[in-house]
Formats: structure tokens, sequence, C-alpha cells
């Protein structure tokens, strides 16, 4: 049923791809999201200078783990030039933040092939100037300092290292589509590397190649002791590399869950774009999260979260999410997305598509697969919806310009952002949610959002080699539903307008209903308890607080003539009646302010989504399909 993609086909495809598609360039940023836009715009490309003949080597060392550096060698033959930048990425792609990877850089320094040092200047942030004098063969070394555990950051201790490879390895400004080889050298008493990277021809231990800058970047490197399984999906090699400590019970069970989701997750488009594939986990106490590629992703987990039947069956879902992205997003993407810029922010107005529909269909999956019946289906989506509508900032922030700026505000989260602000995640698995089961309504149950990425697939990965336009998902949309949907695009996604989830609910025999979170009445308001002092942690829009005067960072002195408990807290937060007046003195800098708040009712709603009483046999087939049955 699968098709796996051989060596060679996989390493020209990935190199046609990259070379056959201008570098995406910026947006002119709108204050107004305006439907049907380009998600970017190609702009001019730099030539691409690589040498004929030429070489690039890296050697990847971390000779003293202990002090949290990498050491990086590039060995450079061919470059003729008199001199040559190399450039360090700003950021990662799939995290949409400017990291500024270059402040991490330490001692770069070049030499000839003769041994002799040779001059380099900085001429920006991430740019280093080499100055060879038409010497075609040089050597760069430099440090990188690597101590921020994470998914999308590399770090290295006396335990593991984490290379992730744009903040990593440099490359030649002008010769970004070089194909490069990567030779590992472990730490001391280190024996074990897994990457997505392909072992180079011949026998050397832990030496790698990638077609290009891109793959390089794209190709985490995880370097230690670390258990290493293996599970075949669908006649294709797949590897998890385990690193730190975890409890689960039965291996067997796991790794035939693993296979179940990622089979799952191959029948989406239908078509299986690798011949291999690797995860790899940290189990760490803060573990959590996920960073996509284009061979491998890299997940978060803490040590007991597979000792849960909740725990496991989450960790399933981050799975089917990080894995489904090999199609979405990797192979099926906008426009800004790839080939990267990786000396700016890539705008795009879709990451609602490209991680929103992405999360919806880790759920469905999730779902398809039998890991939850239809009725825990209906209430993770009623969860998210929730916390959807019960948001402020959805009112406000159009799920397009949500991914628009993501660069500055989805990566930087502060105290107000709740009410200002909306999650493309979130958001966009809602948009995800109703546009499947209006296309489910439109083609009788004949199709469904499985066809959408499918057409996708064929049309601009497969066919153009290229990302897609705001526009061109609307008419791949329209091609796959039979009639066009402009209104819906206009109103949901580059206006706030609250979704019409009934209507889409109701094509499929279920119905949404909503009680009030709490009959008690609501501050409006987070108090913490921070060593003895009630500190405010967020005001919600047009609540009691907000409209009284209360701010965040304020402290609360006395609550109703007394100092305030964790029980008086919790009382005037949660158990008390709407029309009740709360006195309170609190500190708001070096100012002492008396307030009176009378509490409005709790505006907040709890979400239900359940099958109607008597569905007709029409909305009893479409939701089969909506379902994916």
């Amino acid at each position: 049923m699968f098709a796996s993609t051989s060596a060679f086909c996989r390493l020209a495809a990935v190199a046609g791809l990259l070379a056959a598609v201008p570098a995406a360039a910026q947006t002119k940023i709108k204050t107004k999201v305006k439907p049907g836009s380009a998600s970017a715009a190609p702009a001019k490309a730099a030539v691409d200078a690589a040498p004929a003949g030429g070489s690039l080597r890296y050697t990847l060392a971390m000779p003293a783990p202990q002090t949290h550096y990498f050491e990086v060698r590039m060995d450079m033959q061919g470059f003729g030039q008199e001199y040559t930048d190399l450039k360090m990425p700003v950021w990662a792609p799939g995290s949409y933040l400017v990291r500024e990877f270059a402040r991490h850089v330490e001692r770069f320094k070049a030499q000839g092939a003769n041994g002799q040092a040779l001059a380099v200047e900085k001429l920006d942030k991430n740019t280093w100037r080499v100055h060879h004098a038409g010497q075609g063969t040089f050597r760069v070394d430099y440090g990188v300092y690597a101590y921020e555990i994470s998914v999308r950051t590399s770090f290295i201790d006396a335990d593991h290292g984490f290379a992730l490879g744009s903040s990593i390895f440099m490359y030649p400004a002008l010769a970004k589509n070089m194909a490069s080889q990567v030779t590992v050298q472990p730490a001391a008493g280190w024996a074990t590397v897994s990457t997505a990277l392909r072992a180079a021809p011949g026998m050397q231990k832990f030496v790698y190649q990638s077609a290009n800058y891109d793959e390089l970047a794209d190709s985490p490197i995880e370097i230690g002791n670390q258990k290493v399984l293996n599970f075949t999906a669908n006649n294709t090699p797949h590897q998890m590399a385990m690193y730190g400590p975890y409890q689960l019970a039965d291996e067997s069970r796991f790794l035939g869950d693993m296979k179940k989701i990622t089979e799952e997750a191959q029948r989406v488009v239908g078509q299986n774009p690798i011949d291999h594939y690797l995860f790899i986990v940290h189990h760490l106490e803060a573990g959590g999260g996920g960073l996509e590629h284009l061979y491998s992703t890299t997940l978060g987990a803490r040590p007991g979260t597979y000792s849960s039947e909740a725990g496991y069956k989450n960790f399933l879902r981050l799975v089917a999410h990080e894995y489904f992205h090999l199609w979405n997003v990797k192979r099926i993407r906008p426009v800004a997305l790839g080939p990267f810029d990786y000396d700016h922010e890539n705008y795009t107005h879709m990451l609602w598509v490209s991680e929103g529909q992405t999360e919806y269909m880790a759920n469905q999956i999730a779902q398809r697969a039998g890991f939850y019946t239809a009725q825990q289906y209906y209430d993770q989506l009623a969860a998210v919806l929730g916390g959807v509508e019960n948001q402020p900032g959805n009112k406000l922030q159009p799920v397009a310009m949500s991914s628009f700026d993501a660069w500055i505000r989805g990566y930087r989260p502060d105290e107000n952002s709740r009410n200002s602000e909306i999650s493309y995640y979130d958001k966009g698995e809602m948009v995800g949610m109703v546009l499947d089961l209006m296309i489910v309504q439109a083609t009788n149950g004949q199709k469904h959002i499985d066809d959408v990425f499918r057409l996708l697939y064929d049309k601009y990965y497969k066919g153009l080699k290229r990302g897609f336009t705001d526009q061109e998902y609307q008419d791949a949309v329209a091609q796959v539903a039979g009639r066009r949907f402009d209104d819906f695009f206009q109103n949901y996604v580059y206006n706030a307008r609250t979704l019409d989830y009934n209507t889409a609910l109701g094509y499929v025999g279920l119905t949404l209903t909503s009680t009030p979170a709490s009959p008690n009445g609501s501050l409006g308001a987070n108090i913490a308890n921070r060593n003895g002092h009630y500190v405010v942690t967020f005001v919600k829009r047009d609540g009691t607080a907000w409209n009284g005067g209360l701010n965040v960072n304020d402290e609360v002195l006395q609550l109703n003539g007394a100092a305030p408990t964790d029980e008086s807290v919790k009382q005037a937060l949660f158990n008390t009646a709407p029309g009740t007046a709360l006195k309170m003195q609190v500190k708001h800098g070096a100012l002492t302010h008396e307030l009176s708040l009378t509490l409005q009712p709790d505006p907040d709603r709890t979400y239900q989504i359940q099958p109607v009483a008597s569905p007709t046999p029409d909305q009893q087939r479409l939701l089969a399909k909506w379902l994916g049955k």
C-alpha cells in the first residue's frame, strides 16, 4: 500500500526540491490581514556559488562535555575566492522565534592549508568573513556553548549531548546547497550516536552525509549511551533513541502502539515519503513538547510518562502530532517555510494549518488507531473548544494574525497574552474541525480533510516542488469540497468571529451544549502565594478586577479587613456568590490602594459535545466518514 523511497531517490529529491525553489523573503507586515494573500512572496535569491568539485567536512567533538561545549571544525576545499562568509542561523525551523544562536559561538579562528592563521572579521551578528586570499583549502574552528535543554536548542553535559544542527553548524553563505560530511567524535565513555543523517560511504564509524545545509540543520544528533528501540511500520524501519530514566512496564506493547500510530498517520495522505525515521526522546523532570524534522523528531517526556494511562496516551498523541509533520510542514507547507531564510523571520499566515491542523489530525489519528472512544474524542475537542472560547484574546486576534505574529508574540507570553492573543494551535484545531465537517457535508460523505492534504501533497510537493500560498490553500479546499468557502475563511481565519460549531457538528448528528463553569462570582484574576506574599499574576479582560483597578503584580495586604490566607484567597476566588463586594487593600508599587470590587458572575463556560438522541441515517453515515471509519 505504501512505497518507500530509495536512499538515492530520497537524497536526490531533497536536493532537487531545494535547488528548484527560490528562497522565500519576508512579506511586508500589514496592519490588517487580507484573505487570499500569499504567505510570503518569493524573493530574488543570492547566487549559490558552491565550488565545483569542492568539499565541506564538519567535525563535531566534545572533549570536555561537563563544560557544556561542542567543538566544531569545518574543513573546506575548492573555495577559490578571496574570502568566504560563514553564517550561523538565528532560528530553528519549526520553532518560530529568533533565538540568536550566534551568541553562543566562541573562539572562532581560521587557518590555511599550511597552518598559517587567516584573517577573520565579523560582519554582523551571525556572519564571519574568512579572508583566505585565493587559498582554496582552509579550516575553521569554533566552540558552541550548549546548556539549554529543550527540543529546540542544543545541550551537552556529562551525561549526554544533543546537537540541533541550526544552532551548531555554520554554513557558507553562498553555498547553502553544498553537500557535506559530518564526523561525530563522542566524549569518552559514550558509545552511541543517533541521527537521521545517513552514514557516509565506507566503514568509518560515526561519519554521516547530508545533501545540503537544510538537511544538516534539520537532522538533530543525540550522543551518549541512550537506549535504542526498533520497530517497523509499513516496511519502514523506525528507531527510538531513549535518553534518561523512564518506567515502561511492557516494551512490546509500547512498540506495537507506536507502530499503530505511525501506520495510521501514513494512511492520511496514503504515500510514504521516508525509508527510515528516528524518534529522539528526552526523559526529563520538566519534559514535554516536540519539534519536527525531515526524517526525525525530538520529543520531551517525564520519566513517569508511561506509568499512567492518561500520560501514556498523551505521549502517543504527541507522537502522532510530530510524526504527521512528515507531511504537513516538512513537505506540505506554506511557501514561506522552505527553503529557509536562516537570517530573518519567515512570515506566514498559515501556522493555523501547519500546526493547528496537525494537532487536529494528531487527535484524529489517535482516535482512528483505537486509543480513544468516539465520546472520549468528543470530550477532547470540547476541552480545546472551551479553552479557545473562554480566552478573551480569541475575540480580538484572528488566527491568521496569530500565525503571522508568532515571531514576536507566540513564544514570548506575558501577563496580558491571554487577553490579547489566541493560540494558532488551539484555534487552528477548531478551525480544522469545522472545516473538516463542512467538507464531509458538502461532499455528502465522499471526502474529508484527508483529501485536502492528499491534493496539496501531490500538486505542490510532488508536482510543483514548492509550497502553497494562502489563496492556493483555499483553492485546494474548494476543489475537494466542490464549492468555495471564501466567506468562511474571511470571517473565521482572517477575522475573529466565533465559529459556528453547532451547525457543523449537527451535520454528523452531534450537538454542542454549555453550562456556566461555576455558579459563583468571579474576581477575574489569579493570585499566587509567593513566600507568604499574595501577588496578582493575571487579570482577565473586562472582568471584575480589570474594571475595578486590580493590577498584575499588586500584592494583597488585606482581604475583607484581614491578612490574606490560602483559605481566604481560595474562598474569594472560587466560592463567593455573584454580587458580593470584596474589600481589598493592595500594594501597587510603592503605593497602597483601597479597592471595593463587586463580583460579576463567572463568564467562563464548560462545553460538551454529545450525539443527538436520534441521529438520521445520513448523519450516521457522515459521522463515520468524519471519524475515519
